[in-house]
């Protein structure tokens, strides 16, 4: 088969030989690509289901963030607190209290209120507490 293309590739004008011969260069290196790419993918799966994926960077359940009320929270109803103990981008989310006592005894906490951000509920919403220390 090789003799084949090599006898083909004889009889073109010499312009036509080097296309040809670049066609061909090409399809083999595109060739070599998925080849290499079949034979590492299952290889790189494992690698990356055994390394770190970004774990080292979550924050520890201990670790809390703290924010200030930009909207009051009052018993049940929902404020807005913005994230400023990142030190990075500020966040805004919907707030809440996090402890029931909070709700039932219907504190309220004004505008501007450090709090620490304890956790996120499934809709987002972050369950907060008043910093007392800051």
């Amino acid at each position: 088969m090789i003799e084949q293309v090599m006898n083909s590739l004889n009889q073109l004008t010499d312009s036509a030989r080097y296309g040809a011969y670049i066609i061909l260069i090409l399809t083999a290196l595109i060739l070599c690509y998925f080849l290499f790419s079949l034979l590492l993918a299952p290889l790189m799966y494992l690698y990356n289901r055994l390394t770190d994926k970004n774990k080292s960077n979550v924050e520890k359940q201990t670790d809390f963030v703290i924010g200030e009320l930009t909207e009051k929270i009052s018993g049940h109803s929902f404020g807005e607190v913005r994230e400023i103990g990142s030190g990075g981008a500020s966040s805004v989310y919907p707030a809440r209290f996090y402890r029931d006592e909070d709700q039932r005894s219907q504190q309220i906490l004004p505008v501007g209120t450090k709090v620490l951000i304890i956790d996120f509920d499934d809709r987002g919403v972050a369950l907060v507490v008043k910093a007392n220390h800051l």
